[in-house]
């Protein structure tokens, strides 16, 4: 057996770890037989007749007039199937076209519980193991709670042989060994990319992933980059040998699930999926999409006469059943084969089926005379009555702990619930042996073997054991019947377990606990186990799952819990911004402002306001956000929180110098580097840095811009951080780029537009390779610039980045012009109307030069007047540089305006022009210097 699956001793043919026989062959998998709640489990014991939902009794070697249960022998292979003709014959219909044609089909079986969905898909992969010996067949399981990938996500860890006991270098190394085959790729790169996607979407973490980090508070944008490498994983598997997928209980799967599935089924290769779940699963698959097409539909009753022939395989000694009885299991199964099961169980430990020498036979005389079962509750009711009290107190306490129990949660409901055998005198005799132990894996034992549980082959837990309940009508029938103090408590101690227990163990612990507090009536608690479950899965960027959590936190946290009613609603304000519903964030963050007003809470004030500019911001609207900061501003500076008075300044300046209000930002800035060398936050300190280069370069002090550039750079290779010294090659690069040195420019953008793409970091992409096209554009290499400007563009309208999107248009159309292209003129109006929505005066500036560009070609108007269209444009950019104190394009602005001068012939009005032009770069140092000066000179 490999780590992603189980290979059949018997034929080699490759089975999910789930499955008990192999769909090839038929053979059993494992090495040990022993019972199992679906009946196909262990080694080639005594052959035994298995039917749908559950295991069969062989009534050859046992009284069946006895109340207890007779053993349960393990099935050799799986059963044929009863009934679901239609069904299987558009599974197969399904896997034929995927296989045949080499597209993605998907096939939706929609039933309630106990239908037989789980033997269908079990079906499904013995038909394929038949249509391709070849196939590889991966199944996943959703359940209840699980996160927002699941069931695939499971699938993933499935595909890439994850188990509990693997150490996280162990999956880390597997992972990519295996995308590496799958890719057939050397590209170290291309592959570790792939695999940290894959990893984010399955759960297995990768700390400090240059591939992750990025997108950290991009979550859209990393939810697209893992479904492209799920993608390119799944084609590239499916490439190499045809895929089955097998998805089971996706009634319980979250939308980003849903998402996964249409993304494998929009690939270019053979996959077969076929899902199960309860309504209304078919009517969601039915608005997927396969190249190969998708059926769905409900899982058909059982007639009469395919319920008798279920009935000979649950029993397979029973000699004739008779119609009154199919009739009657018909009527009260309503056609559903667990719940025939059960009844089938009840009235068999009921004595109903009499043993004879010529096999079982049914006392009908018993159906007639009442006080059988009639109804599935009755049923389940008589077979829970012949349970012993450990038994039944054990099944009690795992429908507690849910639809898969942990051994060791029912264990501590056990001994909460009775006194310790000791005393504190003798600590010896607290814990002197673990009987009690051994007393619940007997009941354990027995309740498989009665077909009430089923251990599951696969633990998330380390050191004990996770069964499911076979029916899941059992567990909400024994669930019910318990009362309510007695639930609140049990709930009570199984939530402890999980927080004592499981914070070690594994992620996501205070998910798993906060339901049980909340139905312990312990609010206040569950509310801070959601508010610290959204945190985690904030931290792991599932951003949907974190949202519904920190609701719910909010529902239950009490109101004069205010400080951690202030965290709840920061967290959420900070979600829904990320998710773009900027109106109900800045709703959540104006009542955090109002319960921290409340209470005098200046800095938790302080961060609402800081958190509202910031929404304000991103919509372009930075006078409302200036006005915000400064205001939280104060709020910091009054609580003394320096920390928030830091990050605020590098906001504030920001905004000041998108406004052009150069000294502002300056003086922001320098004091946010100054709190923040005082406090030794050194990831701070290169932030403050490129801050203050960009505000010098927009000043013109080059020199100074070089200086702050260069020091951040040294911190960040100092602290290993990757992304910063990304951000520091592209702006070195437009310092290179403004002294004229075009090939030390490229060199620093095309090194940090490398980096951008290792990282999956699009938001530095779309920038550097926007100052690319730029570069290209202006050095004549007009194809490779209108390429490296397309790209800039489509991640600007990824991203959503107004800015970026207005300065890529300008860009794009002065290489239309350069090219002399007709449409230049409608680009660049365009870039000018961009700009001007956008609002910032130096983006409104840089158009109008553009513009002013384009104008210049035109010397006389359709009348034979001096055109002055192209003045009117550079004179109103002059003036919009001066006003936000950017001599440095200022100056440029100037030398264009100098140049059309001197070709309409205003000489002296050239000189003028192009002298103060000449004043300005020589203080700056700009590399259009040396045009100007020859221009003057030639003009004498």
């Amino acid at each position: 057996m490999n780590l992603a699956t189980q290979v059949c001793g018997h034929c080699g043919f490759e089975n999910p770890r789930a499955f008990r026989a192999c769909a090839g062959c038929g053979q059993a998998l494992g090495a040990a037989p022993r019972p199992n709640g679906r009946g196909y489990l262990g080694g080639h014991g005594e052959r035994t007749i298995v039917g749908v939902g559950g295991p069969s009794i062989d009534t050859r070697t046992t009284d069946v007039g006895d109340s207890t249960p007779p053993p349960v022998h393990v099935e050799e292979s799986e059963p044929s199937l009863v009934g679901q003709h239609d069904a299987s014959g558009a599974i197969r219909t399904g896997i034929e076209t995927s296989f045949r044609r080499g597209v993605p089909t998907l096939v939706a079986l929609e039933g309630g519980a106990g239908s037989g969905r789980t033997r269908l898909l079990f079906h499904a992969a013995e038909l394929a193991a038949r249509i391709s010996p070849e196939v590889r067949v991966m199944y996943g399981l959703c359940r209840e709670g699980d996160g927002p990938n699941a069931p695939i996500s499971r699938m993933i860890l499935e595909r890439f042989g994850v188990t509990p006991s693997s150490s996280p270098s162990a999956v880390r190394g597997q992972m990519a060994t295996i995308v590496a085959e799958t890719l057939r790729s050397t590209d170290a790169i291309t592959v570790s990319e792939t695999a940290h996607l894959l990893g984010h979407v399955s759960g297995v973490p990768f700390p400090d992933s240059p591939f992750l980090m990025p997108l950290e508070d991009r979550p859209e944008e990393l939810r697209r980059r893992a479904r492209e490498a799920f993608a390119r994983f799944v084609e590239g598997d499916a490439k190499q040998r045809p895929i089955l997928v097998l998805l089971d209980n996706v009634h319980l799967a979250e939308n980003d699930a849903w998402d996964l599935l249409q993304v494998m089924l929009s690939v270019d290769a053979p996959i077969a999926a076929v899902i199960a779940g309860e309504p209304p699963v078919g009517d969601r698959a039915a608005q997927l999409r396969a190249a190969g097409g998708v059926v769905s539909g409900p899982i058909a009753p059982l007639a009469e006469s395919e319920i008798g022939s279920l009935l000979h395989v649950f029993l397979p000694t029973l000699r004739h059943a008779g119609e009154p009885v199919v009739a009657a299991l018909a009527f009260r199964s309503r056609g559903n084969p667990g719940a025939l099961r059960e009844l089938v169980f009840a009235l068999l430990e009921a004595g109903f089926f009499k043993r004879t020498d010529a096999g079982l036979v049914a006392d009908v005389a018993q159906l007639e005379g009442g006080g059988l079962p009639v109804t599935i509750e009755d049923a389940i009711e008589a077979r829970l009555a012949r349970l012993d009290d450990l038994e039944r107190a054990t099944l009690d306490r795992a429908a507690v702990v849910g639809e898969v129990a942990s051994d060791r949660a029912v264990l501590a409901q056990m001994r909460s619930e009775r006194r310790p055998p000791g005393n504190r005198a003798n600590p010896a005799t607290l814990w002197p042996d673990d009987e009690d132990e051994v007393a619940l894996a007997t009941a354990l034992l027995r309740l498989e073997e009665k077909g009430f549980l089923e251990r599951l082959e696969e633990t998330e837990l380390a050191g004990g054991h996770e069964y499911r309940f076979v029916h899941s009508e059992t567990r909400h029938f024994v669930y019910r019947a318990q009362p309510a103090e007695l639930l609140a408590r049990r709930h009570a101690t199984v939530a402890h377990w999980i927080t004592v227990t499981l914070e070690l163990q594994r992620d996501g612990v205070a998910a798993m606990a906060a339901p049980h507090l909340e139905k312990a009536g312990m609010a206040s608690r569950a509310g801070r186990a959601y508010l610290e479950a959204a945190k985690d899965e904030l931290a792991t960027m599932h951003t949907q799952s974190a949202l519904r959590h920190v609701e719910k936190a909010l529902e239950l946290i009490p109101a004069d819990e205010i400080s951690r009613r202030i965290d709840a609603l920061h967290v959420l304000g900070s979600l829904l911004t990320t998710l773009g519903r900027y109106d109900e964030a800045t709703s959540a963050f104006a009542e955090m402002l109002e319960v921290s007003w409340r209470v005098g809470a200046r800095g938790k004030g302080g961060a609402a306001l800081n958190r509202i500019a910031r929404v304000h911001r991103m919509r372009g609207e930075e006078e409302q956000a200036r006005a915000l900061l400064i205001r939280a501003l104060e709020l910091f500076r009054a609580a003394e929180d320096l920390r928030g008075v830091a990050s605020t300044l590098d906001d504030l300046a920001q905004v000041e110098r998108l406004r052009g209000d150069l000294e502002g930002a300056l003086n922001a800035a320098t004091e946010a580097l100054a709190i923040r060398r005082g406090h030794g936050d050194a990831r701070g300190e290169a932030v403050s840095l490129t801050t203050l280069g960009l505000i010098e370069h927009a000043r013109g002090n080059l020199d100074l811009a070089e200086q702050s550039f260069r020091a951040a750079l040294e911190i960040r290779e100092s602290i290993g951080d990757r992304a910063g010294v990304m951000q520091s090659f592209n702006t070195l690069g437009i310092v290179a780029f403004e002294r004229g040195d075009a090939d030390r420019a490229e060199a620093a953008w095309r090194a940090a537009l490398q980096e951008g793409r290792k990282m999956a970091d699009r938001r530095t992409q779309t920038f550097v390779l926007n100052n690319l096209g730029e570069a290209l554009g202006k050095a004549g290499r007009v194809d490779e610039a209108q390429a490296s400007l397309e790209e800039a563009r489509a991640l600007a309208h990824e991203l959503g980045d107004r800015r970026a999107m207005a300065e890529i248009e300008r860009n794009l159309g002065l290489v239309a012009l350069r090219r002399g292209d007709e449409r230049a003129e409608s680009i660049l109006q365009r870039a000018l109307a961009m700009a001007e929505e956008y609002g910032a005066k130096e983006a409104i500036a840089l158009a109008h030069r553009a513009v002013g560009q384009l104008r210049a070609e035109t010397i006389f108007d359709a009348t034979g007047q001096i055109d002055r269209r192209a003045e009117e444009s550079f004179l109103v950019a002059i003036d919009l540089f001066r006003d936000i104190g950017n001599e440095k394009d200022a100056a440029r602005a100037l030398s264009d305006l100098g140049q059309h001068l001197v070709e309409r012939g205003d000489l002296d009005s050239a000189k003028e022009r192009l002298r103060e032009a000449r004043a300005i770069m020589r203080r700056i140092g700009l590399a259009e210097l040396e045009r100007v000066e020859r221009t003057l000179l030639e003009l004498g």
